[in-house]
């Protein structure tokens, strides 16, 4: 089996991206490459609840991780794992010379290429190697010696052989399949709806968001009207009251509950230090203050 990595996507501020060949394209949505030098600048950077999975290798300095619930900081492993996050749980601090190459997978991908079922890794973030041994060994040793231009080429050839390798990426095609039925419907599909659309019984397609997803139907419906809304908020172009609804929510109390529940703080309190991120400088005072809301009411 053979393919390679196609279209380098240009980000400004952001690095660059590759997609991946057409072998690969159900179980990775991306490879991204990052580079920041802050030198002794920190940067505070939230984390919302996610449904996304990925691998990250860090090529120079590393993040150091804020522990949302005590506010502990510690720095992340060489190489993190990083599965759906159905609460925030973590947050970053960047500073220093930051290198990432960064491998997104599809919902499916991860369980697919690895066969671990995703579930074992739901808001599970931490050494990939805990999880992965040997596999994940090969893929960063390999990075580490590889050119910039050549780090999807590396990372699409290990997984290109992991594919040819494992049956499990023969089996969760079909929720895949609904997976892209309610992410274009923004949630907005009942267990039910796909139970009869795709010829299954509620336990197959809960059983198959458990294994294949890491979380349920319902689970995935929240995460997904939660990122519609996050991105509508941050072009500042809406009014609250009008993102709950083009986001799927009830209505606006229904939305801001949802983003208490999943991030821990109010919609406008969660944008606003989502906005920080872009501009903070700690000046060497300890970032934990921004989690405390100390003074300004930024998490509630």
């Amino acid at each position: 089996m053979s393919g390679r990595a196609t279209g380098i996507l240009l980000r400004p501020g952001y690095g660059r991206a590759w997609r991946p060949c057409a072998q690969l394209v159900p179980f990775v949505d991306e490879y991204a490459l990052r580079e920041d030098r802050l030198g002794q600048t920190q940067i505070y950077n939230p984390l919302p609840a996610r449904a996304d999975c990925f691998l990250q290798f860090y090529l120079a300095d590393r993040y150091r991780v804020v522990t949302v619930a005590s506010g502990a900081v510690h720095l992340a492993p060489r190489c993190v794992l990083v599965g759906p996050h159905t609460r925030r749980r973590e947050d970053l601090v960047w500073t220093g010379h930051l290198k990432m190459f960064t491998i997104r997978f599809s919902a499916v991908g991860f369980r697919a290429l690895f066969g671990v079922a995703a579930h074992a890794i739901r808001n599970f973030a931490g050494s990939a190697e805990l999880v992965l041994g040997s596999a994940v060994r090969e893929i960063e040793e390999r990075l580490h010696g590889a050119d910039e231009d050549e780090l999807a080429v590396v990372a699409e050839q290990c997984l290109l052989q992991r594919l040819a390798k494992q049956q499990a990426a023969t089996d969760g095609g079909v929720t895949l399949r609904m997976v892209g039925s309610m992410s274009a419907r923004r949630g907005a599909v009942t267990v039910g709806e796909l139970a009869e659309v795709y010829g299954l019984s509620v336990r197959q397609v809960e059983r198959g968001f458990q294994e294949h997803v890491g979380m349920s139907p319902k689970v995935f419906a929240r995460l997904t009207r939660l990122k519609t809304a996050m991105k509508l908020g941050e072009r500042r172009e809406l009014q609250w009251a009008e993102i709950a609804s083009a986001a799927g929510y009830f209505d606006q109390s229904h939305m801001v509950r949802e983003f208490r529940d999943l991030n821990g703080a109010t919609p406008v309190a969660f944008a606003e230090l989502g906005r920080r991120a872009k501009e903070y400088r700690n000046n060497g005072v300890d970032v934990a203050f921004v989690l405390s809301g100390a003074g300004d009411g930024l998490v509630t």
